[in-house]
């Protein structure tokens, strides 16, 4: 055995160099971590389905009315997404009624946002009545604003309005349409005179 060991001795420093160089030189193949899915983010802490709830003023009076198909809550952002919904919104002598495919309502401030098909119906005692239609609406109803960035069209018994975007505050009764506006007059029918 000892003269193994003299005749191939310098054989073993070779063969450690040789270790640790083919472990420099060879690097394990990188470890690709996929993102996970965190689940309080895609989990609702409550579901309603049928359902209508109500928000009162400080002093009892109904301020909105939201009914729709389904709600789920998300706790994350503390966001609703609502399937067809629903909103009666009371305003000083006048109610609006609004619809549409599906929707999203935020807190702080309460903010609703309505998508597809989304159909606005004032019902008022003081005017005249008039319906709006659009793909997508935004409702802040602590400020009473009203916006989209889509087109819209605006019909009332009289007149019809139609353009690319809009603006409103609804208890100053002001209406901002942003571009391409067109609009239609046509004088109502004169009332025949009794004699």
């Amino acid at each position: 055995m000892s003269r193994l060991w003299t005749r191939y001795w310098y054989l073993l420093p070779l063969l450690i160099f040789v270790v640790f160089l083919l472990d420099r030189v060879e690097e394990p193949p990188p470890i690709i971590t996929e993102p996970t899915i965190d689940m309080h983010k895609t989990q609702s802490d409550y579901y309603l389905s049928d359902f209508v709830t109500r928000k009162f003023s400080a002093t009892g009076q109904v301020e909105y009315i939201v009914s729709g198909a389904a709600l789920a809550h998300y706790p994350d952002d503390d966001r609703s997404e609502i399937t067809k919904p629903r909103l009666e919104l009371h305003r000083s002598g006048t109610t609006w009624y609004m619809q549409s495919s599906k929707g999203r309502f935020d807190t702080e401030p309460d903010l609703f946002q309505l998508q597809g098909n989304v159909t606005v119906k004032r019902s008022s005692e003081v005017s005249e009545p008039l319906t709006i239609k659009t793909q997508s609406l935004t409702i802040a109803t602590e400020s009473n604003q009203v916006n989209t960035d889509d087109s819209i069209e605006i019909v009332a018994p009289t007149w019809r309005l139609q353009a690319k975007g809009l603006r409103t505050a609804i208890d100053e009764g002001t209406l901002q349409l942003l571009s391409d506006v067109e609009g239609r007059y046509e004088l109502p029918d004169p009332q025949p005179q009794d004699r």
